[in-house]
């Protein structure tokens, strides 16, 4: 390739980013489009372009522009795995796993910690934790550790190996004490061994870090009730409420949990509430009975 075309690729590769920074998404396509017939610019061009169908949510547009790139260009070990995180961080485990099959003679810390995953999210939990518990031995070094020992901790979690669920996340955050779902799992692993004080801890750093997700938030309330918290939780029912099973739970708890201090008219209050949500739920209709 010549002097002049080189210019020319990275001229329109600055004015591709150049719409982009602008918000101009449409006109940055269509540079990215040309690009993609320039044999010099194409592994590029494909990798900006699926990062904006990605944007737009045009999740199936940028998996076809990989396919099609990889169908001619054969295997480009680095597209392969940008593929193969792209599949799972969008849940499409299937195809995630027909993918990496494609490419199993690929074996690195990158497409094994896919694999391994890959096998949790499909509930296929036992071989999850062999695949985890060798990933640890074969790549002590990786990045992914602290993600390794958080998802061991959740297969432990899974086959209620409580204790073994709770030295595998501790060491989650000895790696790297900045991921709030590995305190949230502390909290669940110590809801389950009654230790309600550590669990509130634990629960709070959580929520702390990420306040938007509000099944953690239903968690800190079923904890502050066994702690006997109850303007605590309710304190903490605001905007966390919503037409689910788990909020009518949660309100028969804290029904029940005044019934118990004979404070009849916040029990009937919460009992009501849970049946607006769930009428035919039965633990609220026999706690109002007792009302």
């Amino acid at each position: 390739m010549g002097i002049t075309e080189q210019l020319h690729i990275e001229s329109n590769f600055k004015k591709a980013s150049m719409f982009v920074s602008e918000g101009n998404l449409l006109a940055a396509i269509q540079i990215y489009q040309k690009l993609l017939k320039q044999k010099d610019a194409e592994r590029v061009a494909t990798i900006k372009l699926a990062d904006i169908y990605d944007q737009l949510g045009k999740g199936k547009a940028a998996i076809n522009l990989f396919y099609n790139y990889l169908d001619r260009n054969g295997k480009d070990e680095e597209v392969v795995r940008l593929v193969g995180f792209y599949l799972l961080r969008n849940s499409m485990f299937k195809e995630a796993f027909e993918f990496v099959d494609k490419f199993h003679d690929i074996s690195d810390e990158n497409m094994d910690y896919i694999r391994s995953l890959l096998y949790f999210h499909t509930k296929q939990f036992e071989i999850a934790h062999i695949n985890f518990k060798n990933y640890l031995e074969k790549y002590s070094s990786s990045e992914f550790i602290p993600n390794v020992y958080l998802y061991l901790a959740k297969t432990h979690l899974v086959f209620a190996e409580y204790d073994d669920a709770l030295t595998s996340v501790k060491k989650s955050i000895e790696y790297s004490a900045q991921i709030p779902e590995a305190y949230k799992i502390e909290a669940e692993i110590y809801y389950h061994k009654e230790m309600y004080y550590h669990a509130g801890e634990s629960i709070r750093k959580a929520v702390q870090m990420d306040p938007t997700i509000i099944a953690w938030k239903h968690l800190q309330i079923r904890i502050l009730l066994m702690l006997g918290e109850l303007s605590k939780a309710e304190m903490n029912l605001e905007g966390v409420i919503d037409n689910t099973h788990t909020s009518a739970e949660l309100l028969t708890l804290l029904g029940h949990s005044y019934l118990k201090q004979d404070k009849v008219e916040h029990a009937k209050n919460y009992f009501e509430k849970a049946l607006q949500i769930n009428p035919e739920y039965t633990e609220a209709i026999n706690g109002l009975k007792l009302c």
